[in-house]
């Protein structure tokens, strides 16, 4: 029976923490946005372009920085200069 070394195992916590923090601020952000939408269509629009607002901001983190930025690049390996993943 093998043995995994330790690194490994944190590695793979690592992982799934940000596969869980993406998820997670990709929810929120969706259910923001649906806020302000519904704040919006209500009549109250500063509330609703505050949520938009803040749904925009959990969006971007959760895809583009946690997700494409971070997740991607840790799992698929590191970019090339040409921007292709190695």
């Amino acid at each position: 029976m093998s043995k995994i070394p330790f690194g490994e195992i944190i590695e793979i916590i690592e992982v799934l923490a940000l596969t869980l923090g993406t998820g997670l601020l990709s929810s929120v952000g969706v259910y923001l946005e649906n806020l302000g939408v519904t704040a919006i269509s209500g009549g109250n629009v500063k509330i609703g372009a505050w949520f938009l607002g803040m749904g925009l901001i959990a969006l971007y983190a959760g895809i583009y920085l946690l997700g494409y930025e971070t997740l991607v690049l840790r799992v698929f390996g590191r970019a090339d200069p040409d921007g292709d993943v190695a």
